[in-house]
């Protein structure tokens, strides 16, 4: 396994090398950091968004970032039982009056792990055809930064599929980290008995959740906020091999 597709055949081992997971037996509470409170937790409203334009709102820049991403098919994730269990729990819990769930709908069409971020030109990904891809979204997993943020793991679902993935971050000059897909967001710090239900809910599900899913494209997405809510597809990339053109959106 080489080092570019370590992190992509097992991002759940890479980030526990990395000591990037939040610390759950070091603290008694999930606080919201400085960065998640200043750029996501402001976007967490279901008002009228208006599409990307120079007028920003809050948590939002311009001009937008474009990105390289791999679009997850949400219906695919919702139908899988293991992801309804661990969202009926969650529901269930006393962690539920915390989670933003309008988000789920909102962000339905746009679930997505960002293989390449901030990208001025991406001629090299659509000037090749580009191998068939398939990928394993995994259980729940909180970080230590953007504390309040409950992402989905993204790994590459054989060697095949790591190496063509490793090949493409190289093609955008982007390092070669673990995917993770943005799922849930909270409102608010958790703590007391809520905070120990979500640190069992996270531990619990974390192992059962596995959903694969092949990819037939990827997506060059422009944004101007960190949970796409305000954001374009500008052109999509086929994969399995596919010559076909590439189409703008």
């Amino acid at each position: 396994m080489s080092e570019e597709t370590k992190p992509l055949l097992d991002p759940l081992a890479s980030l526990s090398r990395q000591a990037a997971a939040y610390d759950w037996a070091a603290n008694g509470a999930l606080t919201l950091d400085r960065r998640y409170r200043e750029r996501q937790l402001p976007l967490l409203h279901d008002r009228a968004r208006a599409p990307l334009g120079p007028e920003t709102g809050a948590a939002e820049y311009w001009p937008p970032i474009r990105s390289a991403v791999i679009p997850l098919d949400s219906r695919r994730l919702a139908a899988d039982p293991a992801v309804t269990a661990f969202l009926d729990d969650l529901r269930h819990s006393d962690v539920a009056p915390l989670i933003w769930w309008p988000g789920l709908a909102l962000r339905a069409d746009r679930m997505h792990a960002t293989l390449a971020g901030g990208l001025t030109e991406a001629p090299e990904l659509l000037a090749r055809p580009n191998p068939h891809i398939e990928v394993i979204v995994r259980g729940p997993w909180i970080g230590r930064f953007n504390t309040g943020r409950i992402y989905l793991p993204v790994q590459a679902a054989d060697t095949e599929s790591a190496t063509a993935l490793a090949h493409l971050r190289t093609r955008t000059g982007a390092p070669h980290r673990p995917l993770l897909a943005g799922y849930l967001q909270l409102t608010d710090d958790v703590t007391g008995t809520p905070y120990r239900q979500l640190r069992d809910l996270v531990t619990t599900h974390q192992s059962r959740i596995a959903v694969r899913l092949p990819l037939t494209e990827l997506w060059l997405m422009d944004t101007m906020d960190d949970l796409v809510l305000r954001s374009r597809l500008t052109t999509r990339i086929p994969l399995s091999g596919s010559v076909d053109s590439v189409s703008a959106s």
